[in-house]
């Protein structure tokens, strides 16, 4: 608390009680940070008012008695009091000036209050302090002073000069107050404002800060600086399936990793969510962030031991570079979002730097959004079905339904056009429901034209897995069509990244595979599935990556992953279905290995459902052989 002192002659008192008095003859006027909190301004005022008012009082009719209370107040207050002669030399000091600096009375009765400058100024800055004092007779502020133990802290000093009735200067009065946990406070706030409470990086604010102090520092001496903004790939699906106490567990993990990537000088913030963001400064070209970007993603594809659950996580990125891509904080951000959709449009695991071309692709992205949410209504959209053949019994034994959009300007889009979009905005589990429930009912049309019972596979996204409805919406289907469950078999294909899912997600699986779906996990080999729980997990056939039938049998590297998978598989009894077979070279590699099923371009593209049923009459070995 600041002291502002009123120096008052007093003639009948001792000089150790003069003192005493004189140190304590005071208003107090600087504001408390928490007592001002709590009390209004009128009454704080009133009750200094009244403090002056009972001082005056006490000193005029009971002089011994204020001399007593006074010097009660100087031994017993928690300020630190330093009274010093006109020529500065100490002549007394209260516990709590002990107690706060260590220094005992005896220690510094005599010498000048120099010995507990923390040295952290100059003598400009005492210089200062005492043109103040010599002007005003009163100098307030925050300093940092030292310990006798040497160690430095914080206090809020208020030092007046003390006059007599000529006005000559008989003292200086100090009163010290010890700021060390106020400060510690302040910083904690601070650091709250502009940290992560999660992950410990800097937030949001901390970023827009720095990043528009990096382009002025750019600016001033011509380098560059690359913004790279990351977003981790399906994370949503970690939350959703794992919950969100494992969900912050991989955002802390990742983020430590994002620590260890960068220099020392490189801001590393959360914005939010699964969103990430760096700021490289002091760069003369863009490749050390493309170089940055390729260390990244190594790092967040490492496996994650959380628990129970082996967690394999990837980043897409995207990278703006200043001036080249813009001059302002806000461009430049937009420009590193717009090249990190792409990078996610691209596939995922991977980075992208912005071009100008990528703004109508992010314009095509917003449109694609607004005309899916009318595509249901307007019956723009249709299922294509695509082959699977057997090798051993040399037939067709069933058909991949795949979704198709027919707009009406664009034309015909496929789904990894419009699907992760879906996806990202919940219109996944409408499209969802109606795949299935269009899905069944062509199983129905053929199903009264006479047709065999065949398998239907249909893509499930892993939101349907995650409501848990996506029993229910068979079931319901089957029975609006008038289809009993034993004259269909339904396959369902889910992701390999639904390995990781939680105990909610196995149980809808194992209550499906009870009921009689079979389940596919498609595009087995581009994640990282655990071995060790494959065996455990309710997964009746592997889909083998197209990528490991690329070139085969050519690329050896290709041609070892695809016949382990192979072998892999059927040790463990399951179906092993090779897609994207284009080559009779392909062929010929799976039907050496023991494949079951093959699937693709050279055994039949995906067609309309007109088309699936002459196909299925010309070459189904008989399958509508009782309505010829």
């Amino acid at each position: 608390m600041a002291i502002v002192l009123v120096a008052l002659p007093y003639p009948c008192l001792t000089p150790e009680q003069a003192s005493a008095c004189t140190a304590w003859q005071a208003v107090q006027t600087k504001p408390m940070v928490l007592l001002a909190l709590a009390l209004p301004v009128a009454l704080l005022a009133a009750a200094l008012a009244w403090l002056v008012n009972r001082q005056q009082t006490l000193l005029q009719t009971h002089p011994e008695n204020y001399a007593q209370l006074a010097a009660t107040v100087f031994q017993s207050t928690q300020e630190a009091i330093l009274i010093t002669d006109r020529y500065l030399n100490i002549i007394t000091v209260n516990p709590a000036f002990s107690e706060i600096t260590g220094f005992s009375l005896e220690e510094v009765v005599g010498r000048q209050p120099r010995f507990h400058r923390s040295g952290q100024y100059d003598e400009r800055f005492y210089e200062h302090i005492w043109s103040c004092i010599r002007k005003t007779d009163h100098w307030q502020g925050e300093i940092w002073n030292r310990r006798k133990n040497g160690e430095l802290f914080p206090a809020w000093e208020n030092v007046s000069s003390v006059r007599n009735s000529h006005g000559t200067i008989t003292h200086y009065v100090s009163l010290m107050s010890d700021i060390s946990a106020i400060k510690q406070v302040e910083e904690r706030l601070n650091h709250l404002a502009h940290h992560d409470p999660l992950t410990e990086l800097h937030n949001r604010l901390a970023y827009t800060s720095h990043l528009e102090s990096a382009l002025e520092r750019a600016k001033r001496h011509a380098t560059k600086v690359a913004l790279l903004l990351l977003d981790l790939d399906r994370f949503k699906h970690i939350n959703d399936t794992l919950g969100h106490a494992t969900g912050d567990l991989v955002l802390t993990t990742i983020a430590e990793r994002l620590r260890r990537c960068v220099r020392g000088e490189d801001m590393v913030a959360r914005l939010g969510g699964d969103e990430f963001t760096i700021v490289l400064e002091g760069i003369s070209h863009g490749e050390s962030a493309g170089t940055l970007a390729q260390k990244i993603t190594r790092t967040v594809n490492e496996p994650m031991w959380l628990g129970e659950h082996e967690i394999a996580m990837s980043t897409s990125i995207g990278i703006a570079i200043y001036p080249d891509d813009a001059s302002e904080a806000d461009a430049l951000a937009q420009a590193a979002d717009t090249a990190m959709y792409r990078a996610k449009s691209h596939g995922r695991n991977s980075y992208e730097f912005f071009t100008p071309e990528m703004v109508t692709h992010s314009q095509w992205r917003l449109a694609i959004e607004s005309a899916l949410r009318h595509a249901l209504e307007q019956n723009e959209l249709s299922l294509y079905y695509q082959p699977l053949y057997n090798l051993n019994r040399r037939e067709i034994v069933g058909l991949e339904a795949l979704v198709r959009w027919h707009h009406p300007q664009w034309g015909l889009l496929l789904p990894d056009q419009f699907i992760e979009i879906a996806e990202e905005t919940g219109l996944i589990d409408g499209l969802g429901d109606w795949v299935i429930n269009t899905a069944c009912a062509q199983l129905a049309e053929w199903h009264r034209m006479g047709g065999k019972p065949l398998r239907l596979s249909v893509n499930v996204s892993g939101h349907q897995l995650i409501n848990g409805h996506l029993l229910e919406t068979l079931q319901s289907s089957l029975l609006v069509h008038e289809l009993e469950p034993s004259e269909v078999r339904f396959g369902l294909d889910i992701t390999e990244n639904m390995l990781q899912a939680g105990d909610d997600v196995l149980k809808t699986l194992r209550r499906l595979r009870a009921w009689g779906a079979n389940i596919t996990i498609d595009d087995f080999g581009s994640g990282y599935s655990s071995l060790r729980h494959l065996k455990d997990l309710p997964v009746d056939a592997l889909k083998i990556d197209p990528v490991f039938l690329k070139d085969i049998p050519f690329d050896t590297d290709n041609y070892a992953i695809a016949a382990a998978i192979i072998s892999m598989g059927q040790s463990l009894g399951m179906n092993i279905i090779a897609e994207g077979v284009e080559t009779t070279e392909q062929l010929a590699f799976l039907e050496l290995h023991g494949c079951d099923e093959v699937q693709g371009y050279l055994i039949g593209k995906p067609m309309p459902a007109e088309q699936a049923t002459r196909l299925m009459r010309d070459n189904g070995q008989g399958y509508f052989e009782h309505s010829r």
